[in-house]
């Protein structure tokens, strides 16, 4: 709903380009709604039934946010007027393709009842939906991508009373689950991704068993309070012989270092992984090089968040020059293409251990491709000493991308209103 957005765009360049915008009906096939700006204005509304009335039958997406309650009598509008733009919004539900809900209003829901969106692929929901148990709207055999960030921690799993087809789904997010109800994605069978925010609670005793997706591709965990005891549980519960693609997200294994070993059990069960992202904090010094060589990597992505060093129990904690030092052997993940580092605050005197390791990579059979490694904070003299200008063009002339790059970690800066965002309040 602003000028920015492409057909808008269009028909103010000249009579001749506004004839052809309205013509095609594909520059209309989606829309963002921001309801707290559309309303503010009774010729919004109407603006959004013209949209939609261009996009003739092409299915379409839509994007719908709502905002925090308002008067609409005191701004001159009828009190109807959010349940009219709704309606209209509900009246396409036919070609629906792609839907995102941003806090559902209490009106759509109560619109949605009883419709059938044949041609809906994907649908995201955040914040709060008020009776999900309601949204029979979700149960098309087309549905295949489910993203569900709720925010509503009670009930407990209320992402599973949206009643969706879920033996259908093939790329799945999910926002709110508890460790112990891990068990019920199990009746999502034909999954190709899935990431899964979950919440902080003990681990189930007994932990579920059995739970097994064949045809899972991508598994990413996220969270950094999810402690390593739990990831030993659910990688020794959980069977996904089709791996390719895993990202965990871990917290700090300090006060649990014998648990570090989680990844390990995992690669044995799924030796397709080859695109691996880890937490250098999740692991020991002693964990790190058996978790490596428990995979055929081809791509690794290290996120070396910066922690106090520790010595516990026999392990030590982690730190990037080790992992250089371990992948410097050919033999610990010999199909590696790529590497990433984020913060490696660690490697400040280690140029010797960074020289090494790239020199050793690419007298390998396979020969590292892609070197990226980040700097949290400000660029210090050490760090641009790790490597110059002519060493990265000499490698790159040897067919080796080096990216040293440091990490922007200034205050966030308000981006200017878009076409997504809607317009700043004082711009309307």
């Amino acid at each position: 709903m602003s000028t920015k957005e492409a057909p808008l765009l269009l028909c103010r360049i000249c009579s001749a380009w506004r004839r052809i915008a309205l013509s095609a009906p594909r520059l209309w096939a989606s829309l963002h709604a921001p309801l707290d700006f559309i309303l503010l204005k009774e010729s919004r509304i109407s603006a959004v039934a013209q949209w939609l009335q261009r996009s003739a039958a092409c299915p379409i997406s839509i994007s719908v946010r709502d905002g925090s309650s308002w008067d609409w009598e005191s701004q001159g509008l009828p009190a109807t007027a959010k349940k009219d733009l709704t309606k209209s919004i509900c009246a396409v539900a036919n070609r629906w393709c792609h839907m995102k809900f941003d806090s559902m209003p209490i009106e759509m829901a109560h619109e949605l009842r009883g419709i059938k969106p044949s041609l809906l692929e994907s649908v995201e929901f955040s914040g709060n939906i008020p009776t999900p148990t309601d949204l029979q709207f979700l149960q098309v055999p087309s549905l295949r991508a489910v993203t569900l960030h709720l925010y509503d921690f009670e009930p407990f799993n209320a992402a599973f009373t949206i009643p969706l087809m879920w033996n259908r789904l093939q790329h799945l997010t999910i926002t709110g689950i508890s460790f112990s109800q891990l068990i019920m994605l199990g009746q999502c069978q034909e999954l190709i991704s899935l990431t899964i925010t979950p919440f902080i609670d003990s681990v189930p005793d007994p932990f579920p068993t059995g739970l097994i997706l064949p045809s899972l591709a991508s598994f990413r965990i996220v969270g950094t309070s999810i402690l390593p005891d739990f990831l030993v549980q659910l990688t020794s519960h959980v069977s996904v012989p089709e791996l390719r693609r895993l990202a965990v997200q871990a917290g700090t294994c300090q006060y649990g270092p014998q648990h570090s070993f989680f990844l390990v059990s995992l690669g044995k069960k799924s030796p397709l992984v080859e695109d691996l992202t880890i937490y250098l904090p999740s692991l020991t010094a002693q964990s790190l090089p058996e978790t490596l060589r428990a995979f055929s990597l081809a791509r690794l992505v290290v996120y070396a968040i910066e922690t106090l060093t520790w010595d516990k129990d026999g392990f030590q904690s982690c730190t990037v020059t080790l992992l250089l030092t371990v992948l410097s052997d050919s033999a610990t993940c010999p199909m590696l293409q790529e590497l990433v580092i984020h913060d490696s605050s660690s490697l400040d005197h280690s140029k010797s251990t960074l020289d090494g390791f790239v020199r050793q990579r690419m007298e390998c059979a396979h020969p590292l491709r892609r070197l990226e490694i980040s700097f949290e904070g400000l660029w210090t003299e050490s760090q641009v000493d790790l490597m110059s200008e002519s060493e990265i063009r000499s490698y790159r002339l040897q067919g080796l991308d080096i990216s040293l790059r440091c990490e922007n970690t200034a205050p966030c800066v308000a981006n200017p209103p878009d076409p997504w965002t809607g317009l700043w309040l004082e711009d309307i």
